[in-house]
């Protein structure tokens, strides 16, 4: 990832908001599964997708102060975030075996070495952590919290707002790296009430989570 030259500390710094505050929001939902083994796993998750985050942070305050390029701590987020969001959807579907949340992950790899690219990678995280989203939803939705059903929705397409943005040709300008980022920090703080609310409905409706509640 490019970063411009002129790119400032506190444009870098702010950058921790949004990664802190989905992280705080994918915690929330890896207790819902009531099951010891699923809740550990699916906040470890939890925290190696904040792992990916935090490392494409630290990438750009070493960036922001005249340090080195470090290309591999930049080039850890879809790893990280990936592995994560495939444990924490585990941790969510009940239902389901854990070999497809493994197998799925280890194909992408080899297919991420085979052609020399990262995009498969890509491909996985983002489809993983908009599964997580519209997993929230559907748990919210069935235990008739429709406003967390909601910001689910806004959050999703509040970060598939992104892809246009960083498509354009004014991307490395300082203005759009504002909006890109407050636009993720929107999409995130949407993405934790979402979570917080489903957490409270699920409590108040007794206890964790059904098996039949989410997508088998």
């Amino acid at each position: 990832m490019s970063t411009p030259a002129d790119y400032p500390l506190i444009l870098a710094l702010e950058d921790f908001v949004p990664t802190l505050l989905a992280f705080a929001g994918f915690y929330l939902l890896g207790g819902l599964s009531g099951d010891d083994r699923r809740v550990r796993l699916g906040r470890i998750g939890a925290v190696l997708i904040v792992a990916g985050g935090l490392a494409k942070c630290a990438w750009k305050i070493i960036v922001a102060t005249d340090g080195p390029d470090l290309g591999w701590l930049a080039g850890m987020l879809f790893p990280l975030m990936a592995a994560g969001a495939c444990l924490l959807l585990w941790s969510l579907h009940r239902s389901m075996p854990w070999w497809p949340y493994a197998l799925v992950p280890a194909l992408t790899g080899i297919a991420a070495v085979a052609i020399g690219s990262i995009q498969p990678i890509f491909v996985l995280a983002t489809a993983g952590i908009t599964l997580i989203s519209i997993t929230g939803a559907v748990i919210a939705a069935r235990r008739g919290a429709w406003f967390a059903m909601v910001l689910y929705a806004v959050s999703i397409i509040a970060v598939m707002g992104l892809v246009p943005l960083r498509h354009h040709p004014q991307h490395e300008t300082l203005g759009f790296q504002w909006i890109e980022q407050g636009t993720n920090t929107t999409a995130q703080g949407l993405f934790l009430l979402a979570a917080f609310l489903t957490v409270r409905a699920v409590a108040r409706t007794g206890g964790a989570a059904r098996p039949e509640e989410v997508a088998r």
